[in-house]
């Protein structure tokens, strides 16, 4: 459907371009190819993009999982059933609450989540009293980001082909913690009493988009707030390591230019391999955050507090503020152990704290790639 002053001829050859761009990357890396129909999917939707309207989330990857004992086809007739029937789309879940379907062949409940980077897999994963997971992984295409909601357990992986020692991660409520790509990994959980819930992101975080301009693919409220400020900020509070024992807890230092105060993780689970590409939690000083846009499908997770989100399709600053003013923008109230993800396409954001403790959240922003103006 063409919005008001499109024009049609404009808009195909625009999808066009950014079809061929896709391609173009897609061959520079093969990595790329999974996803291409992403890629055209956003590419349908060009001039949505630049005008700053609501991207339909239809991207897709299809994950070649594997579980021990289980054939390949076997697992790929039923996994693909299960991510059909038990797949999500939305704004915001309280992942506490959030009812799961039994997956027996895995030996725990689920439910996929659609937010975040296009070639990302977003699950809630549950966990009986004292029963652990099948092991299974997700190859080369499959680094996992774990983040515990509640209970506590171990988490054993080593590699699929062999030749590398296995480890494992013992955590408790509030941990977050990466395992590498082309490994295979088993949950367990050490409490005999209560389930266990955690999330898990699991792949490439990349969202790919037609040509948009520089100056609407990001924004801040605060002049202030600039590469140069970002430099500083990543260069003073930027953990290494894949295992982070409490995010509740974490030490964060002041970020005046955003309204808070910060922490980045470095969570490279390999040498040179960075899936997740901007890990970090953020708490409130105030009641509010300054507002900022970026277009790569940020979500995060309330630790603590509670408040509520608002978010606009604005082009600019100008528009977003006046946007509040007229009770036209979006709003999504949350408490803690809420996920949210802000829908495709650049979006104004903003962060409002409303309970008696600071609002601290856990972000997970991917990575972007814009087509090349022609």
């Amino acid at each position: 459907m063409l919005m008001k002053n499109q024009n049609p001829k404009a808009t195909a050859e625009h999808a066009e371009r950014a079809e061929k761009g896709c391609r173009r990357r897609a061959q520079r890396s093969p990595r790329l190819l999974l996803f291409v129909a992403a890629c055209l999917a956003f590419a349908v939707a060009s001039l949505a993009v630049s005008a700053q309207r609501r991207v339909s989330f239809d991207g897709k990857t299809d994950y070649a999982l594997t579980v021990e004992k289980q054939s390949s086809s076997d697992v790929k007739a039923w996994w693909s059933a299960f991510v059909e029937q038990n797949t999500l789309e939305g704004y915001c879940w309280n992942l506490n609450t959030l009812p799961l379907a039994d997956r027996p062949r895995l030996g725990d409940k689920s439910k996929v989540l659609r937010v975040g980077g296009a070639g990302q897999l977003t699950q809630v994963v549950e966990i009986p009293p004292g029963k652990k997971t099948a092991w299974h992984g997700y190859g080369w295409e499959g680094e996992a980001l774990f983040y515990v909601l509640s209970g506590r357990g171990q988490t054993e992986y080593r590699g699929m082909t062999g030749g590398l020692p296995s480890n494992k991660y013992t955590w408790k409520k509030n941990s977050l913690f990466a395992i590498p790509v082309d490994h295979e990994m088993q949950h367990t959980n050490l409490d005999p009493a209560q389930p266990v819930r955690l999330l898990a992101v699991t792949g490439y975080a990349i969202n790919m988009y037609p040509f948009v301009e520089q100056e609407l693919r990001s924004g801040r409220q605060n002049p202030a707030e600039n590469a140069e400020e970002r430099t500083r900020t990543l260069s003073g509070t930027t953990y290494p390591g894949h295992y982070v024992d409490d995010l509740r807890e974490h030490p964060v230092a002041m970020r005046e230019a955003r309204g808070n105060r910060t922490a980045f993780f470095n969570m490279m689970s390999t040498v040179g391999h960075r899936t997740h590409p901007n890990i970090h939690i953020s708490e409130l000083t105030g009641p509010q955050a300054y507002a900022h846009k970026h277009g790569n499908q940020p979500m995060f997770v309330i630790l603590k507090g509670a408040g509520y989100d608002i978010w606009s399709e604005a082009a600019d600053l100008k528009a977003y503020e006046a946007s509040l003013k007229a009770g036209t923008a979006h709003r999504a109230e949350y408490g803690t152990g809420t996920l949210c993800g802000v829908p495709g396409g650049p979006h104004w954001h903003q962060h409002f704290s409303t309970g008696t403790e600071p609002l601290r959240y856990l972000a997970i922003v991917p990575r972007g790639e814009y087509e090349e103006k022609e």
